[in-house]
């Protein structure tokens, strides 16, 4: 009787095992086609990527937060096209991401998104016999846009649209800020023909204009009561009044708004380092996004020693990293970060960036942080620049902040 009880014991013991580690595979599912994503966008191998584990933040912002738009009924084609079965999870949008993802890798000059929807329906075999509407093609389009969009994190696609209003290829505005006179209304047809550059290209002039950031300008205007070089978080909150607000998007960052005094800060500083690092790995369509809505010319980008990713690393450090009350000023809004974005992770390397001291000590003995100096050196920039870029990387914000 004993030895049928321990059989009985042992035997609901495996089954109980092999169920958790069946749960453990299922978990870990999302989390491999995350990685064949990351490593796909950056052409980067899974064990340099380990040395990031913050860009699990950023797979949590395409899961929980941006995915969530291909979810309603009017994206159903993309399922089909694809040949994911149905019920459908948010999951399943890596799927579609890296089908999109994969059909911009063979080089062609001049890609455009219905180049990549071409493709796709190649490698869908009979159902392209079955897409006959205009409207499911229409949609399909707003869907590799949405992927553009989030794999290059400059701006925001807008992908729901209310029942009066015709469907189009758009990307959402900074919040608190009104599309400029001369926008227009585009259909998916007016822009699928294009070059992805070409049509990234026009959100840049039709959204903001020309105007261009103190990157781009490189001149400071004398004030009273801030310089450059003692600008950090703590005096533009103790003298402008200034707030935070963390945002998806690299072209949002540090843009001020003066209405509300709210300072935009991107929130993905481990993706800016991966392109700092990756860049000449990522596939030219994708690439020519992120040039497109660079500030600078690409004739000054040749002549400029600095990456737009290096700048945004760096900004971090000037504004929260140079003194004790700035750090406070960091922990505090990572803090409110977190609780706002309850159901994703917040980036490891914001954190390092933000709340760590560099150095410590005097001046006859002196240590460093471990943290901040493990991260490769490509992401930093040169003493000779960095003394450049300290000068008067943030003149821009500080003529906005004393006005």
């Amino acid at each position: 009787m004993q030895r049928l009880l321990q059989q009985v014991t042992l035997s609901r013991e495996k089954s109980e095992d092999l169920e958790s580690q069946g749960q453990s595979i299922n978990q870990q599912v999302p989390y491999n086609k995350r990685l064949e994503f990351v490593q796909l966008l950056f052409g980067i191998k899974s064990e340099d990527l380990v040395n990031f584990p913050g860009i699990e933040s950023y797979c949590d912002y395409l899961e929980h937060d941006a995915f969530q738009s291909l979810m309603g009924p009017t994206f159903d084609s993309i399922w089909d096209l694809i040949s994911c079965t149905n019920p459908k999870e948010i999951t399943d949008c890596w799927d579609w991401s890296l089908a999109v993802l994969q059909a911009t890798q063979p080089e062609q000059p001049e890609l455009s998104i219905h180049d990549i929807l071409r493709r796709l329906e190649e490698q869908g075999g009979n159902y392209k016999q079955n897409l006959e509407r205009d409207k499911d093609k229409s949609y399909l389009y707003m869907a590799i846009f949405g992927v553009l969009c989030w794999s290059t994190l400059v701006v925001r696609p807008r992908l729901t649209f209310k029942d009066d209003e015709p469907a189009n290829l758009t990307c959402l505005l900074p919040q608190g800020f009104k599309s400029n006179k001369m926008s227009t209304t585009h259909r998916p047809s007016d822009r699928r023909m294009r070059p992805v550059l070409t049509t990234f290209r026009s959100f840049k002039v039709q959204h903001w204009g020309d105007q261009s950031d103190g990157r781009a300008q490189g001149v400071s205007r004398e004030t009273d009561s801030l310089y450059e070089a003692s600008l950090n978080i703590y005096s533009l909150r103790y003298f402008g009044h200034v707030t935070i607000q963390w945002v998806d998007t690299v072209s949002e960052h540090l843009r001020f708004n003066p209405a509300n005094r709210r300072l935009s800060l991107f929130r993905f500083p481990t993706f800016c380092a991966l392109l700092a690092i990756h860049g000449d790995s990522v596939c030219s369509a994708i690439r020519s996004i992120a040039e497109q809505l660079d500030p600078l010319s690409p004739e000054d980008r040749d002549l400029c020693c600095v990456s737009l990713e290096q700048e945004i690393i760096l900004s971090y450090r000037l504004l929260f990293g140079q003194d004790s009350k700035s750090r406070m000023v960091a922990r505090e809004e990572v803090c409110k970060l977190k609780k706002s974005c309850a159901n994703e992770s917040v980036d490891a390397m914001l954190l390092d960036l933000c709340e760590r001291k560099y150095e410590y000590g005097s001046l006859c003995w002196k240590t460093y942080d471990k943290d901040l100096q493990s991260y490769p050196s490509e992401i930093w920039l040169g003493c000779a620049l960095l003394a450049q870029y300290s000068a008067h990387s943030l003149s821009g914000l500080l003529s906005w902040v004393s006005s």
